[in-house]
C-alpha cells in the first residue's frame, strides 16, 4: 500500500508523514537503544503511548507503560505506528507482531537484518497493507510535529525541504548543508541503508509532492542497489512536480557507476551535485532569485 492511501485510509491528513497527535509504539523500549531513543523523542513530545518487551509487563520507561506483547499493548492504547529497537534474530517476529494487530506504519530502527528475512517482512507488509520503513533507519522527524527513531536534531530546522536519504547518519549530513544557510526542512526521513529495504525513495516523493509545506527535495543517494536509478526513472517519466536535488555518497568506492546514475539523475531533469555543501548555497540563491 502506498504511503498517500494509508493516510487516506486512517482518514488522516497525509500532506505530513508523521503528526503531533501519532500515538507509538516503541517495541524493544527496554533495550538500552531503546530506552536511550524513547528518552529523546519523548524530549521532542513525541506521543509514546506504549512499549514493549517481553517479560518486563508492567514496567515502565520514562513513565511509558511496558507489555509483554503488541497484543496486549493495542488492547489499552490505540496506536498509529510502531517504532523497533529489538536485536537483530528478533526483528521478523516484532514487526510481524505489529503487523498482526493493524498497525498499518512500522520503522525498523535495527540494521544487519538478513536480505531473507527483511523480504519476509516486505511480503508480509504486501498482505497486510502495511507500510515498512527500513530496516536499518534512522526514522522520521517533522520539525515541528513529531520525530520517531534516532535522528538527530542538532542540525534540523523547520522549513520547506524534503530530505531523504538511506543510510544512518547520511540525513544529518545533508541537513548540515541546509543549516549552514539557516534553511530548515519538512521532512527528514531515513529509509535504510540496506540493498534490500521496506520503501524507496518513488513512495517518499509521492508523498511529499502533496505536501503543502515541502517546496524542493534533496535525495541523499548512493551508489549500491537500483533504487536510485529507479527513482530517476520515476521522476522523468511521472514529470515530477517538484525541484530535486540529488548527492551521491561514497562516490570513490564505484566512480563508474557513480557517473552513470548522475548521468540518470540529470537526464531526468534533478539537480546534481558533487559537493554537499552545494545543496544549501543551490537552495538558499533560488530563493533569493525569487
Amino acid at each position: 500500500m502506498r504511503l498517500t492511501e494509508l493516510w487516506r485510509e486512517q482518514d488522516i491528513d497525509m500532506s505530513i508523514l508523521l503528526k503531533r497527535a501519532t500515538r507509538i509504539l516503541v517495541q524493544g523500549v527496554t533495550t538500552t537503544e531503546g530506552r536511550q531513543n524513547t528518552s529523546l523523542m519523548l524530549e521532542s513530545k513525541t506521543e509514546i503511548v506504549a512499549g514493549v518487551s517481553p517479560g518486563r509487563y508492567g514496567q515502565e520507561v520514562m513513565g511509558v507503560p511496558v507489555y509483554d506483547k503488541v497484543s496486549e499493548a493495542v488492547k489499552g492504547h490505540r496506536i498509529d505506528l510502531s517504532v523497533i529497537f529489538v536485536p537483530r534474530n528478533a526483528v521478523l517476529t516484532a514487526a510481524t507482531e505489529a503487523m498482526d494487530e493493524g498497525i498499518k506504519l512500522i520503522v525498523i530502527c535495527t540494521d544487519g537484518i538478513p536480505v531473507t528475512e527483511t523480504l519476509k517482512i516486505k511480503r508480509a507488509a504486501q498482505e497486510a497493507g502495511c507500510t515498512i520503513i527500513g530496516p536499518g533507519s534512522s526514522g522520521i522527524y517533522i520539525p515541528g510535529e513529531s520525530k520517531v527513531g534516532t535522528i538527530s536534531n542538532e542540525y534540523i530546522l523547520e522549513g520547506d525541504v524534503g530530505v531523504i536519504a538511506r543510510t544512518t547518519g547520511n540525513e544529518v549530513k545533508l541537513c548540515q548543508s541546509l543549516f549552514k544557510e539557516e534553511l530548515g526542512e519538512s521532512a527528514v526521513i531515513s529509509l535504510g541503508g540496506g540493498d534490500i529495504i521496506g520503501t524507496g525513495y518513488i513512495e517518499i516523493l509521492e508523498t511529499l509532492n502533496e505536501d503543502p509545506k515541502t517546496e524542493v527535495i534533496v535525495i541523499g543517494g548512493e551508489t549500491k542497489g537500483r533504487l536510485e536509478d529507479d527513482v530517476a526513472h520515476f521522476i522523468q517519466d511521472s514529470g515530477y512536480d517538484k525541484p530535486v536535488i540529488a548527492y551521491l555518497f561514497n562516490k570513490e568506492s564505484d566512480p563508474s557507476t557513480t557517473q552513470e546514475k548522475e548521468k540518470l539523475f540529470r537526464e531526468a531533469g534533478v539537480t546534481v551535485v558533487e559537493d554537499i555543501w552545494e545543496i544549501g548555497q543551490i537552495i538558499h540563491d533560488s530563493t533569493v532569485e525569487e
